[in-house]
């Protein structure tokens, strides 16, 4: 009898599916340059951002200037670009959302504020260490509040964490306080105990007109203290700085 020897059965291998890895490829994208890379500070308020609702953000311009608006890489695409290609494709697209959106807040924030638009930008692209989703909060702070980051009354702060964040300064939340028509007067008070000659803690007190009550806040010298210089030699100002933010913050926040 002949005997037939057995084939052997030849799975194949599936390939690969380019879909899927361009997708993973696109969130460790987005996860990396949308997502702090380190623990958030409670304290940030700033929004979260990422490409959907910037496309968004920039739809009403593309539409008014008659542009086609930039497009986020489609299931449809032609599978057949090379990873290499993909790869490029992922990055260069979130970086051009993200300037062009940088683009548009400094000329919004520009004509607020009444500066050269040149002139902002310049201060802007001065800033390559920061992050670019914090570059867009500082300019959205500006636009609300009025306040110039030239004259510094809205900055931006590194803290040891790596964490970034754009927050209003003393001479901002002045601005704030004198400009405004409810501002009714502001008070403080130091404790009556000492540690090292330093008041153990500040109360400020902030009246508005359009408010029956006042807001009082209190902070403890040791809770707020920084480690800067200045700490050192002026802890009392720092201390009422400190004081007079936070109070102005819940009041007009």
């Amino acid at each position: 009898m002949l005997k037939i020897p057995k084939t052997s059965k030849i799975k194949a291998n599936p390939s690969p599916n380019p879909l899927g890895k361009r997708t993973h490829s696109l969130k460790e994208l987005v996860q990396r340059d949308f997502v702090a890379a380190t623990k958030e500070c409670k304290d940030n308020l700033a929004p979260v951002f990422n490409l959907v609702n910037i496309q968004e953000d920039l739809i009403e311009d593309d539409v008014n200037k008659g542009s086609p608006s930039p497009k986020l890489l489609s299931a449809n695409e032609d599978s057949s670009k090379n990873p290499q290609a993909i790869a490029q494709e992922g990055l260069t697209l979130p970086i051009k959302l993200l300037n062009d959106l940088i683009k548009k807040e400094v000329g919004k924030a520009a004509k607020v504020l009444e500066l050269e638009e040149t002139e902002l930008q310049a201060w802007i692209d001065l800033q390559v260490m920061t992050p670019k989703q914090t570059l867009l909060a500082l300019l959205r702070i500006a636009i609300e509040h009025h306040l110039d980051p030239l004259k510094e009354e809205v900055t931006l702060a590194l803290y040891e964490d790596t964490h970034w964040q754009a927050y209003i300064t003393v001479e901002g939340y002045c601005k704030i306080l004198n400009s405004h028509p409810a501002f009714d007067g502001i008070t403080f008070k130091e404790s009556p105990q000492l540690s090292n000659d330093i008041p153990l803690w500040m109360e400020c007190t902030i009246y508005r007109k359009d408010r029956s009550m006042p807001t009082i806040i209190r902070e403890y010298f040791e809770e707020v203290k920084g480690e800067q210089t200045i700490w050192q030699k002026m802890p009392r100002r720092m201390l009422r700085h400190r004081v007079m933010q936070q109070c102005a913050r819940l009041s007009f926040g």
